[in-house]
């Protein structure tokens, strides 16, 4: 996802306020972030909450 914006984890963490390393948990499934900076997230990279947490509408 990262990559596909140009994008790098410390490029993001920068963005939305964190450091690369509570971005790499995120990343890697070790943490959740916040609904906050979730939002951010979607905001930085341009994609929907539910493209980022994986959910499908079409049932």
């Amino acid at each position: 996802m990262l990559k596909d914006n140009g994008m790098s984890q410390v490029m993001l963490a920068k963005k939305i306020g964190m450091s690369q390393g509570v971005v790499n948990n995120y990343c890697t499934g070790k943490r959740e972030p916040t609904l906050d900076v979730l939002i951010a997230i979607c905001q930085v990279l341009n994609e929907s909450a539910d493209y980022l947490l994986g959910i499908n509408n079409n049932f």
